[in-house]
């Protein structure tokens, strides 16, 4: 029953997923995929990506297949990637998607293949091609390269219309560098280039395809979590905070031990992202008061 359900739940999002094994062979494709790309599972299953019929490139005309492969690094390293794409429609004419690419995992930790989410980004078309440079700067941290808090505000707006549009609930995490300033004040640069890269790939090494990671400031990130429950917020928030804890932070000769402090909430139709936001920075606040490192989910009863 959890199995069919868990499909019903992957068939009907909005999003097109795909997934490849370790050959690049297409092994799934959503009906999200068909929506966007025109091309039914029947024609795409078991054939190589790398047969370039969606000829994926970005906006300055590079080559995303062949020989310069959409997933080899996810598949040689286990690297998450994003990209903002143009790829063939069955019918011929070029759409845009923003896409994410991640690594699968056997039961012994071994990559076994990559999932693809993707959406179309048709609207935004456009400015990509003229503003490409400028896109990138506008929307992504030039540190962790993560989208910022403009592109996490735009996320979370797109999620609260299609939660009012189509019921999909979706969870925030807010997640706050505990004692930031302290720290930025004794290492500088050194913590922005070296800290917050490496919590930045803790916080989106266990996330799903279709989850969103952002820095929505100095020292906070934010995690879009897609069709989950309360509980399922709190259980994500823990681990999230429970893995920057046991990690091991290098900064010039030593070590320094580094927490969090996170806050959880389920998104209402009657939210915005700034009300969000401002609900879940009440609770990191109220947890670094009670000493950090803590999850809060939040409730408008104290």
């Amino acid at each position: 029953m959890a199995s069919t359900n868990y499909r019903n739940l992957i068939e009907n999002l909005y999003e097109g997923l795909l997934y490849v094994d370790k050959d690049e062979r297409i092994k799934y494709w959503s009906k999200g995929a068909e929506k966007i790309t025109g091309y039914p599972s029947s024609e795409v299953f078991d054939k190589q990506y790398s047969q370039d019929f969606l000829c994926p490139i970005d906006v300055n005309g590079k080559k995303y297949f062949g020989n310069s492969s959409l997933f080899f690094n996810t598949i040689a390293n286990g690297t998450l990637k994003q990209f903002e794409l143009l790829v063939t429609h069955k019918d011929g004419h070029k759409i845009a998607i923003s896409t994410r690419i991640a690594p699968m995992y056997d039961s012994k930790d071994r990559v076994v293949g990559a999932t693809q989410l993707f959406t179309d980004n048709k609207d935004h078309l456009e400015h990509l091609i003229d503003d490409s440079e400028e896109y990138q700067q506008s929307f992504f941290d030039p540190i962790t390269k993560l989208p910022n808090h403009v592109s996490i505000e735009m996320s979370i707006d797109a999620k609260l219309s299609e939660f009012r549009r189509y019921n999909r609930p979706f969870g925030v995490l807010l997640i706050e560098i505990d004692d930031y300033e302290k720290l930025n004040n004794i290492y500088g640069d050194e913590l922005k280039i070296n800290i917050l890269t490496e919590v930045s790939k803790l916080i989106n090494k266990d996330l799903r395809p279709f989850d969103i990671a952002g820095r929505c400031s100095d020292s906070e990130f934010a995690i879009i979590l897609v069709n989950v429950r309360e509980d399922s917020v709190e259980m994500i928030g823990n681990r999230v905070r429970d893995i920057v804890e046991k990690a091991e932070f290098t900064i010039g000769k030593g070590m320094i031990d580094l927490t969090i402090s996170v806050a959880g909430i389920i998104a209402t139709p009657h939210d915005t992202n700034k009300i969000l936001i401002e609900k879940l920075r009440e609770s990191t606040e109220k947890s670094y008061g009670m000493g950090g490192n803590k999850f809060l989910l939040w409730s408008a009863v104290e």
